[in-house]
């Protein structure tokens, strides 16, 4: 039975995760603030290290994917002289 808790704590922080990166990919304020406050943003009084550090973790994949979104987006625009458009 041990054995199944730390698998069921890792299932809850990829749920928190993406919780989180959905939701900072959607609201600049909640973004800056995690940015800027992530305590505030995270409703918490204080953060652990390991905790600052996820934070970190998760803005990093919001800008890799805000990153992926633009690239897209130009490509689709046909914004950057190479090959552009959905065929």
């Amino acid at each position: 039975m041990a054995k199944r808790q730390p698998a069921k704590r890792g299932a809850q922080q990829k749920a928190v995760n993406k919780q989180l990166v959905l939701k900072a990919l959607v609201d600049p304020k909640f973004r800056k603030q995690l940015e800027q406050k992530p305590e505030a943003a995270l409703g918490m009084k204080g953060l652990t290290e390991a905790q600052k550090a996820h934070v970190q973790l998760v803005l990093a994949a919001v800008k890799g994917i805000q990153r992926q979104i633009s690239a897209l987006a130009d490509q689709l625009l046909c914004a950057n002289g190479g090959p552009c458009g959905i065929a």
